[in-house]
């Protein structure tokens, strides 16, 4: 995928996380590990509130302008 904002190739990844380590990115078909959360490997700093619950999504990520796209729908 190409990022919308500067045309470089984006990096597919996974976001997970809980409520103990936060919230994490990692390029390829698998989330952070244990121990990618110990060392704060994949940590995103736009991380305001801790979450309640873990969770993965699916996402795509720009190194260069650091912008992160979610495909996402909201149901009624």
């Amino acid at each position: 995928m190409l990022c919308p904002y500067c045309g470089e190739e984006m990096k597919a990844g996974i976001l997970n996380g809980d409520t103990r380590t936060g919230i994490h990115w990692k390029e390829g078909t698998k989330g952070s590990t244990v121990m990618d959360r110990i060392c704060n490997i994949g940590n995103l700093t736009a991380l305001k509130h801790k979450w309640s619950m873990w969770f993965t999504l699916e996402s795509h990520f720009c190194r260069k302008c650091k912008k992160m796209i979610i495909d996402t729908d909201v149901t009624r």
